[in-house]
């Protein structure tokens, strides 16, 4: 039972405190003893860390939904027909969320080829589950049946909201916009699902930046459960209000944002990985700074998360080029990452990973013509450089206002990041490590410290 769940039972207490009590029960013929362990079992789960955190994120999702200064009786705006800009990866996601809720989709594409290849992926994803007996056969053709494939933004004209899923381009996104404002009908909501691009600018294309708000969903967007709705500085609240209504309604765990670089999520992830580059350049591998988030309880490290994504995406791949970080040196060499079974690691054909000689010593090459000095980097120094760091960002996205609490932090990285529930986030957790205690790992380490996260120190 072990070996079978030791993946997902990996870091949790209480399911090996479950194991415990049975095989007490099974040993023991007195039903006090039996009982007394499992009171022992239960007292230490119960004052335990892993429980307060997982009660912690049972009431932050819940906290999240509600919108600060928005009244309760905010009438929403009616959704009943939702186009989706981009048939990829990211635009079939998404359209699946509103095709499984019975919502009507236009989905829009440049090229015929492209949109027959969403639509197909998006049919072969449903009739996979319907394998698994989670749909029919019927269901699954309902499901296409309000599924409307176009190549004419035109055919968006009747849509209650568009969700454009482009290239991340300030200014592909801004001329989307601007032809969607003269396409929709009065009161349509215009929704991007940028990452980290600036939804003001994005609205300024338009007439009616009323309209205008973020939909970050995450990849596999019909997997991933978090979305963070970003609120722009003319959103108007029913706009919003419907936002976060309509994650609820496709399953989504929907949390408010503020428009800066990355919003909440990106923007802390930025802070984790840059230390985990600089740390590489100082003497650790990539093996050792993933064990240490694997142990923490993520399901994979930067590294590994870096060869899943693609060492060359937003790579300039201009061969000429002397590299200037080691990722520009990995893709130079034919390192690309999973999809072409080497990167960080190599991979095997079930892409199973082993450390790779050769991403080593392009590591120590780039070390050395980069003069950097190698040493030894311990495990707690990784966690102070890569973790820390997260907890600080959280702080100053508080102070900025660009989150509407710290539980929705939580929420965040939890639903969208794979942080382990039973460690609460990285402000839950930055609690139980103390403030104190990050504050004087971030001023050893040369980070500039929150005034908020110095004030719960002192």
């Amino acid at each position: 039972l072990k070996a079978d769940n030791a993946r997902k039972w990996k870091g949790f207490d209480a399911p090996y405190a479950n194991l415990r009590c049975i095989e007490a029960a099974a040993a023991n013929t007195n039903i006090d003893d039996g009982l007394k362990i499992e009171r022992e079992e239960f007292g230490k789960l119960m004052m335990g860390s892993q429980s307060a955190a997982q009660r912690h994120i049972f009431f932050a999702e819940r906290q999240a939904a509600k919108i600060d200064g928005l009244p309760k009786d905010t009438k929403l705006r009616d959704v009943t027909k939702v186009g989706v800009i981009g048939a990829g990866t990211m635009g079939g996601g998404i359209s699946m969320n509103f095709l499984q809720k019975g919502i009507a989709v236009t989905i829009v594409e440049m090229a015929q080829e492209n949109l027959d290849r969403g639509v197909g992926v998006i049919r072969k994803n449903y009739e996979a589950s319907a394998a698994k007996g989670r749909y029919s056969s019927e269901q699954v053709e309902g499901m296409m049946g309000l599924l409307t494939p176009t190549l004419s933004l035109d055919d968006l004209a009747d849509c209650d909201l568009v969700i454009e899923a482009v290239y991340e381009s300030m200014d592909v996104k801004k001329d989307v916009f601007g032809k969607l404002d003269a396409i929709c009908k009065p009161g349509a909501i215009l929704a991007s699902n940028t990452s980290y691009l600036n939804v003001n600018e994005i609205a300024s294309a338009t007439k009616r930046p009323q309209d205008v708000l973020g939909m970050h969903f995450f990849s596999p967007a019909n997997v991933m459960k978090l979305l963070e709705v970003v609120r722009g500085e003319k959103t108007a609240d029913d706009v919003l209000a419907t936002a976060m209504a309509i994650g609820k309604k496709i399953g989504k765990v929907a949390v408010v944002a503020g428009v800066c670089d990355g919003f909440i999520g990106n923007r802390m992830l930025s802070k984790r990985q840059q230390p985990a580059n600089e740390l590489l350049m100082e003497g650790a591998t990539p093996q050792q700074i993933d064990t240490v988030f694997t142990e923490f309880g993520f399901p994979m490290g930067p590294f590994q998360m870096a060869d899943l994504a693609g060492m060359d995406i937003g790579w300039h791949r201009d061969t000429s080029k002397e590299p200037t970080n080691v990722r520009e040196a990995m893709c130079l060499a034919g390192r690309f990452g999973q999809k072409n079974g080497k990167g960080f690691y190599d991979y095997d054909e079930k892409r199973n990973r082993t450390p790779s000689s050769e991403a080593l010593a392009i590591i120590e090459d780039f070390r050395s013509k980069s003069n950097r000095a190698k040493r030894e980097i311990s495990d707690q120094e990784i966690v102070e450089r890569c973790l820390y760091p997260m907890v600080n960002e959280g702080y100053l996205i508080l102070e900025e206002d660009m989150a509407q609490r710290a539980s929705d932090i939580d929420v965040v990285w939890v639903y969208g990041y794979g942080w382990p529930v039973y460690r609460g986030g990285p402000m839950f957790w930055g609690d139980l490590e103390g403030p104190a205690k990050i504050v004087e790992a971030l001023e050893r380490h040369g980070v500039t410290v929150a005034d908020s996260l110095k004030a719960k120190a002192n």
